[in-house]
């Protein structure tokens, strides 16, 4: 036998006496840790099918593990993750926040964004209860007083209400006949038709939308280009929620300094010279200031509130367009059903009649975040934790991926793979389960749900009421991008090309 031979011999022994060892000596020991899904290399573990498909991976690993739904582990690069995918271990992960944290999690994402170690300390120091601006009884840190002033924008009320009517000004706008021609991405027909490829668009409304939503006219008029560069660094954001190194995410980081660079001469310019900004950013500015962060490091944790709020209205409105326009019957039915909310010559409809008396149009929203709802909540495990009668232990990583709670056959139906618009009115108690968690849970539960729900449900009826809507030619629906980690909707992997004629009735 060559000396090859030899050695290869000699580390396929290693290898299966290192698998043996691993998976089904040592378990013997720890009868109470959550069963492990096997793999074969050492230190990289399920890696590559991490990145190439995590649903499947995860799976893959549920059924391994028995399919009994109960707490499993795998393991990525040498990092351990525990699986929750019962509604009940869930509920009991988000009730607990003295031993499961998210805040290391973020403090992680912001050293990766390259904010400074002084202000991420600064961020999560407890601010004096008694402190001018808002109001702070408990004495809560910046990092998560954000977010209750964030929830106060976006929570049903007069703020919302305010910005809502500030993305359907910009709504009427984009989707004027002129406008939509205008684009440089758009193809005109023959006939007054106008094709365009969905997931661009909506990229491109909603971003846009977005950014003046939140940041008025300014941002725009100081980098033109903002919501595309932002575009580009959203799709390599998974980078950042992995904390790539530097050297592996330059791309990334490109596009990311280039739309700080704006944001800098954003919060340098004077308030009062902000005009049409929502209250949240002055108000998150006025707080910043008073920590005396600097203008890169503000201009950093701008970002991630602009990544927040434009990562996933956009993702959310192609997919509900998309399954739409695949079943001719629920296109007809909301095509009708839309009509009543907008009043006399009314070019926006009224939120409130879309979200209250459209019942066909909120059902079809509740399976389209069903269907495409792919973030996982993240938590570090601080000290030995038991969850569903098993033993988390101290330094490992807490994983809560949402679709395996939203694709669970045994609350959601056998058919639980494909779209079935009726499927949330014929069981109205499915948005009020432990499965349901399609914007997370817990104190980390996502502020934007009804934003996000008010603003496209406002672009789908507008754009059904001014125009007809169809697929430009036979293609298929589009497969969801399942290896790329997101902070909510999957993206897609391909194109859908869709046509849009103006009813004669509402052409502009």
């Amino acid at each position: 036998m060559s000396i090859t031979a030899k050695v290869g011999l000699g580390f396929g022994i290693a290898l299966l006496l290192w698998r043996f060892i691993r998976f089904s000596v040592l378990p013997l020991y720890r009868r109470t840790d959550p069963q492990e899904y096997p793999y074969w290399l050492p230190g990289v573990g399920h890696l590559f099918s991490f990145f190439q498909n995590s649903d499947k991976l995860l799976e893959r690993g549920r059924i391994y593990c028995g399919n009994t739904r109960e707490p499993f582990a795998i393991s990525v690069a040498g990092s351990r993750l525990y699986v929750l995918t019962k509604a009940s271990d869930v509920a009991e992960a988000y009730r607990n926040i003295k031993t499961l944290s998210f805040n290391v999690f973020v403090q992680e994402m912001l050293k990766t964004m390259g904010n400074s170690s002084s202000c991420i300390d600064q961020m999560y120091r407890p601010l004096s209860a008694e402190k001018p601006g808002f109001p702070n009884p408990h004495g809560k840190p910046l990092a998560t007083l954000a977010r209750d002033m964030h929830l106060q924008q976006l929570y049903p009320g007069k703020y919302l209400d305010a910005l809502g009517d500030e993305f359907d000004k910009r709504f009427d706008c984009y989707l004027q006949v002129d406008n939509l021609r205008d684009c440089k991405y758009a193809r005109a027909s023959n006939d007054d038709s106008i094709v365009l490829p969905l997931m661009v668009w909506c990229s491109d409304v909603f971003t846009r939308a977005g950014q003046g939503a939140y940041f008025g006219p300014l941002l725009e008029e100081i980098d033109p280009q903002m919501t595309w560069k932002f575009l580009e660094f959203d799709e390599l954001s998974y980078q950042v929620q992995f904390q790539y190194p530097k050297w592996l995410s330059r791309k990334m980081h490109k596009a990311k300094e280039a739309m700080v660079e704006g944001l800098m001469v954003y919060l340098e310019t004077p308030q009062e010279k902000r005009h049409g900004d929502a209250w949240f950013i002055k108000a998150l500015d006025d707080e910043m200031k008073a920590l005396e962060l600097g203008t890169y490091d503000k201009a950093l944790l701008l970002l991630t509130e602009y990544w927040g709020v434009n990562t996933n209205t956009r993702k959310a409105a192609f997919w509900m367009l998309a399954y739409i326009l695949h079943d001719s019957e629920l296109y007809h039915t909301l095509v009708d059903e839309i009509q009543a909310a907008f009043t006399t010559d009314a070019k926006t409809p009224d939120a409130h009649y879309l979200l209250e008396k459209c019942i066909r149009l909120n059902a079809a929203w509740d399976e389209t975040i069903r269907m495409s709802a792919f973030s996982a909540s993240v938590r570090h495990v601080t000290e030995n934790t038991m969850i569903g009668g098993k033993v988390l232990r101290k330094g490992s990583r807490l994983m809560i991926p949402y679709r395996q709670l939203h694709f669970d056959a045994s609350v959601f139906g056998s058919d639980i793979r494909s779209f079935r618009s009726d499927r949330f009115l014929k069981d109205k108690n499915l948005t009020s389960g432990g499965s349901w968690r399609p914007f997370g849970g817990g104190t980390t539960q996502c502020p934007g749900r009804f934003a996000a729900k008010q603003v496209v449900l406002s672009f789908v009826a507008i754009l059904l009421r001014r125009y007809h809507v169809q697929v430009n030619r036979p293609q298929q629906l589009p497969e969801g991008q399942l290896g790329k980690p997101v902070l909510g909707i999957m993206a897609s992997k391909g194109e859908l090309e869709v046509r849009i004629t103006p009813r004669n009735a509402c052409a502009d």
